[in-house]
């Protein structure tokens, strides 16, 4: 029993660990949002450094080109006709007349076809669950079921037990989430996951 407690803070202090990173990386980015524009002689200064590094490039394309030249087409000489020689005259002999043998079926080939979703949205998986990391599982408790753990386990088992991802889109529209959010955009994807 001592160790369970023992685990259990040790898991609270991981928790408080994690939302204090989190929160870390959210002023970082409000820090960012926040930050001024370059000002515009910057700007202009790094364009001209560019314009500078492409000019020798072009130059240097220039100069290949006339290096190296295309090949002349040279007309191969067209080969002398060649005059067959008079066949030998063979024996002619009985004709023996094979079974045709039945061609041999060919094996189905059964390749596994990777979703073409998979590139954008990761692997496909049949449960919901297993597409929520613990990061991503405290995010979306936090800011999509209002921190009510048991609202988030439900929602997941009803949307598990959905069809396709028109249904679960039909399903979470009725919670009004800011559709603009960070949080929201990685649920959709994990729904992707789900429903490919």
């Amino acid at each position: 029993m001592e160790d369970l407690i023992k685990y259990f803070e040790g898991l609270e202090e991981r928790i408080a660990t994690l939302e204090a990173e989190l929160a870390s990386l959210e002023a970082e980015m409000d820090e960012l949002k926040n930050r001024p524009e370059p000002e515009p002689q910057v700007v202009e200064k790094v364009v001209e450094k560019i314009v500078e590094v492409e000019k020798p490039v072009e130059v240097i394309k220039e100069v290949i080109k006339e290096v190296v030249k295309e090949p002349e087409v040279v007309a191969e000489p067209e080969p002398e006709p060649v005059v067959p020689e008079a066949p030998e005259e063979v024996e002619p002999q009985p004709e023996t007349v094979a079974e045709p043998q039945p061609a041999p079926e060919p094996e189905p080939v059964q390749e596994e076809q990777a979703s073409p979703n998979a590139a954008l949205y990761g692997k496909a998986v049949d449960d919901i669950r297993k597409a929520i990391s613990l990061g991503d599982r405290f995010l979306y408790q936090r800011e999509l079921f209002g921190q009510n753990a048991e609202l988030m386990q439900r929602t997941l088992t009803e949307l598990n037990a959905l069809s396709s991802f028109e249904e679960a889109m039909n399903y979470i529209a009725h919670f009004n989430w800011d559709q603009e959010s960070n949080s929201y955009q990685q649920f959709i994807v994990t729904l992707h996951r789900r429903f490919g």
